[in-house]
């Protein structure tokens, strides 16, 4: 059993478990399938990935060059991560805006390739099994819900409407009909969406009413703590997410230190001056009362993402001497998903290259989005941040497949969070109210340690989050319901933002106190970069090595 065989065997059990996932990344081979839900299929995919795990750990490390260490620990990683969650049922269906089995299929079908008749059939034979696939994923939620493990009110009702919204869409705009791969496909296609797979989503949608809305938790009871063995759960995804054990007091005493305290007086620095304040409370009502900072349609978000990702490409010669190959390309949230949504996200590039590296911005509802915050989302999911991080990852070689892909949400959102405050040292933000929106993400992913644990840890009801993200941070009413659902409905992954970008923070300070005048910002920066994503313990021993490498 070799580091190499193993990584194919991870790659391709990952690959056949999320099949949707796989064909977005260029991997073919399990186009015509979706991931089920039965008992039986469910456990051969935990025992593969424990498998995986258990061969991974029993590889001898002693001599390992630092690649091949950095292999097996994300295969221990990431095999654990999914055996984990299959075993606990919880969120393989979750019934979530974000994670749920109606997602994968209306937001990851809207970027499949295909390049022979094959690939394309095969295509066809997924969609046949749609109806299927939501019937079974709607037996395993009223199994789950029978256990108690039933989905939170604010989840669903975002679930249903989602659904409503691409049941009332017009076929020009439904997403198993964007690829166009000829005359014959598509009529194809189209007789599958109208006969087949729409009726199965408005079954699956009655379902939902009928079954599963009349046990949901309400909003005083949104969090995992309610539900049986939530606190373990949420401790399982704590360490997906940060691959660390970090309790969840510690997390929230974490954020309510940075939200309150670190964050507050920033506001008053940067903000107190030119906006004629005082206090934080004053600035945020200058923000929030100037119709002139906020958005007026849809194509002045894009132009505006455009704009900056331009500046910032510009700008990163003397700050990183990798870079990515493929181009960014920005394009709006599809509107079914859009209004639950959160306000931006990336996708990397496809191993086989057939789409470039796509920035979703999301358009909806303008009028109500604040300008002076998206410079920093930006720069976050585009230039230098994501795009970098991810597009990057896809282009490495001499490594497995698995691991260009491999989302190690600590370090890559980490990395995101740190771009925000990196470019303005590369001087990127257009002025001061822009520079504020540096200011408030990093509130607002402060806010996120308060209330990821406090919902689901310490029982904070929903109007709880809501409160407290309003008072500290000046994000959107919009953007603040939008957030906190996401943290009812996907518990854990918030809390890696800043985990991650206080980790990276101090390795730099490590670097920078141990090296001297001998640091250099672009090989820190690409240390960070061209190995992929690694989970935190295995980030500092790169940023060792590198540190010893230059002394």
């Amino acid at each position: 059993m070799t580091l190499a065989s193993i990584s194919d065997r991870y790659w391709k059990t990952y690959s056949e478990y999320n099949p949707t996932v796989a064909t977005v990344r260029g991997v073919h081979d399990y186009d015509d399938r979706l991931r089920r839900f039965d008992d039986n299929w469910l456990g051969d995919m935990a025992s593969r990935f424990r498998s995986i795990v258990s061969d991974a750990e029993a590889l001898p490390e002693d001599e390992m060059p630092t690649q091949d260490r950095i292999t097996k620990a994300l295969l221990i990683q990431e095999a654990g991560v999914w055996a984990t969650e299959i075993e606990s049922r919880f969120l393989i269906a979750a019934i979530d805006p974000y994670l749920g089995p109606h997602t994968s299929l209306l937001s990851s079908t809207r970027q499949n390739t295909v390049s022979d008749a094959s690939q394309a059939d095969a295509l066809l034979g997924r969609y046949s099994k749609v109806p299927e696939y939501l019937e079974s994923a709607m037996s395993l939620h009223k199994e789950n819900s029978g256990k108690g493990m039933t989905p939170a009110a604010a989840s669903l009702e975002r679930v249903l409407d989602q659904l409503s919204r691409y049941l009332a869409s017009s076929l020009d705009q439904d997403p198993f009909l964007v690829l166009s791969y000829s005359d014959a496909w598509t009529e194809s296609a189209t007789k599958i969406v109208t006969e087949s797979i729409r009726p199965a989503f408005e079954r699956y949608r009655n379902g939902l009413v009928a079954d599963i809305a009349p046990t949901a938790r309400p909003d005083d009871k949104c969090g995992l703590v309610w539900v049986p063995n939530g606190e373990e759960i949420y401790s399982q995804l704590i360490q997906k997410y940060t691959q660390t054990d970090i309790a969840p007091t510690t997390i929230h005493e974490t954020g309510q230190m940075w939200a309150t305290e670190i964050n507050a007086s920033e506001w008053v620095e940067i903000g107190g001056e030119f906006l004629d304040a005082s206090t934080m409370e004053e600035i945020f009502e200058r923000l929030h009362g100037d119709p002139d900072l906020r958005f007026s349609s849809e194509e002045q978000m894009l132009d505006h993402a455009r704009t900056a990702l331009a500046r910032a490409w510009d700008a990163v010669d003397d700050w990183f001497g990798a870079r990515p190959e493929t181009p960014c390309d920005v394009v709006p949230v599809p509107s079914a998903t859009a209004p639950a949504m959160p306000p931006a996200y990336y996708m990397q590039p496809p191993i086989d290259g057939s789409r470039p590296g796509t920035y979703f911005l999301n358009t909806y509802k303008p009028e109500e989005r604040d300008l002076f915050e998206y410079e920093s989302i930006h720069f976050h999911e585009g230039i230098p941040g994501h795009h970098f991080d991810r597009s990057l990852a896809s282009e490495l070689e001499g490594i497995p497949t698995f691991r260009r892909y491999a989302q190690v949400y600590a370090h890559t959102e980490g990395w995101g969070l740190y771009s925000e405050r990196l470019a303005d040292e590369m001087g990127l933000y257009s002025g001061p109210t822009d520079r504020l929106g540096m200011v408030s993400a990093d509130a607002w992913r402060a806010g996120r340690l308060v209330t990821d644990s406090g919902i689901h840890a310490l029982g904070w009801s929903r109007q709880q989050a809501v409160d407290f993200l309003r008072t500290w941070t000046p994000i959107s009413q919009l953007t603040v319901a939008q957030e906190v659902d996401r943290y009812i409905g996907m518990p854990g992954q918030a809390v890696s933002y800043k985990i991650g970008q206080l980790e990276i923070l101090r390795l730099r300070e490590k670097a920078e106190e141990t090296l001297g005048d001998r640091f250099a910002i672009m090989g820190f920066h690409d240390t960070m970069l061209t190995n992929g994503a690694m989970p935190l313990p295995l980030l500092e021993t790169a940023v060792d090595d590198w540190v010893l490498s230059v002394a």
